[in-house]
């Protein structure tokens, strides 16, 4: 079985005039394309990494979910009680959820009492928030600059963001924990890469693994590719445009490379990643072209870290870089 990428068919569509579609002129497409002998096709993953690419893009979309939820909490928030981000280092920890359950608006929490108030912070923290923390928290709810009158239905707004937040972090922790247990030893190789750690880890892998061909000598740009980082070049006569991302690869494998570029860089500050960043910082280059050569050089230490199965090892890579 054969399975073609349907960007080839609508390209050919698209070389009409009319550029029609319909299922005949889709069969009449495909028809042409299996005469060629140039036919490039996609790659079927096996079983294993299927299920492995599957499970990390559910939590890919779990993870955008939340982060989604997260920016609706903050917008209620300026309206509910503005100052209640003062009173914790991360609005979005357990401590604060449970609180924000319990009480979703300044006027509750100026009213709830102080005991009560202590108790559930305490209990939410493990110990390490009490008495004090409640008053100040109480205190600043019945000096707080937020909206008066009937608030019913943003509280219960404020309920059900957490309760789905809640909820999305403990089918994230399940994914995660469940992908730790796929391609174990695939997924320590990459772990030794600064910046893909085990989240990055497991979906880099999945989007790699089958577009990975290590026979050959065009492996890692393959990957490249498949990223979508590579330049799409525009071109014509004596004129030659500015090179843009091309962006036509996945979109799960460009997202964790360039996160794991700029953890590489700005948090590992690792040699080698650090330095092909400010190389091209240093020829005039914005911040984000030069994470993307950062995430271009990874991949190429991605390809050969799963070729050659042995670690990343940052003084050799950036010997062998200098050469």
């Amino acid at each position: 079985m054969l399975v073609i990428n349907p960007m080839v068919t609508a390209a050919r569509r698209n070389v009409t005039i009319r550029g029609s579609k319909t299922d005949a002129v889709d069969s009449y497409l495909i028809a042409q394309l299996l005469r060629e002998d140039s036919l490039s096709v996609s790659a079927i993953p096996e079983e294993n990494i299927r299920h492995l690419r599957d499970l990390t893009r559910l939590r890919f979309e779990c993870a955008q979910a939340a982060m989604a939820e997260k920016q609706r909490l903050v917008a209620l928030l300026d309206l509910v009680f503005p100052e209640y981000a003062q009173h914790f280092s991360d609005i979005f920890g357990a401590t604060s959820r449970e609180v924000l359950a319990q009480f979703p608006t300044a006027q509750m929490l100026a009213k709830v009492d102080i005991r009560r108030l202590t108790r559930v912070l305490r209990e939410a923290s493990r110990g390490r928030m009490g008495r004090p923390h409640a008053e100040r928290l109480r205190r600043a709810a019945r000096t707080s600059f937020a909206l008066t009158g009937d608030t019913d239905s943003l509280a219960l707004e404020v309920r059900f963001i957490v309760e789905r937040i809640n909820l999305l972090l403990d089918q994230i922790a399940e994914l995660t924990e469940r992908l730790a247990q796929l391609l174990p030893a695939e997924q320590k190789l990459l772990q030794s890469i600064p910046g893909l750690g085990k989240v990055w880890a497991p979906t880099v892998l999945a989007e790699v693994l089958p577009v990975f061909h290590p026979e050959l000598k065009t492996g890692a740009r393959k990957l490249v590719a498949a990223a979508g980082i590579d330049p799409r070049l525009r071109e014509s006569g004596e004129s030659s445009g500015k090179t843009r991302m091309s962006k036509r690869g996945s979109k799960y494998l460009r997202t964790a490379i360039i996160q794991a570029a700029e953890s590489a860089v700005f948090t590992a500050r690792d040699p080698l990643f650090k330095g092909v960043y400010e190389r091209q910082r240093a020829r005039g280059k914005h911040h984000t072209v030069a994470l993307s050569h950062v995430a271009h050089k990874m991949l190429h230490v991605i390809f050969s870290v799963l070729k050659n199965r042995q670690p990343y090892t940052p003084h050799i890579a950036a010997a062998e870089d200098s050469h």
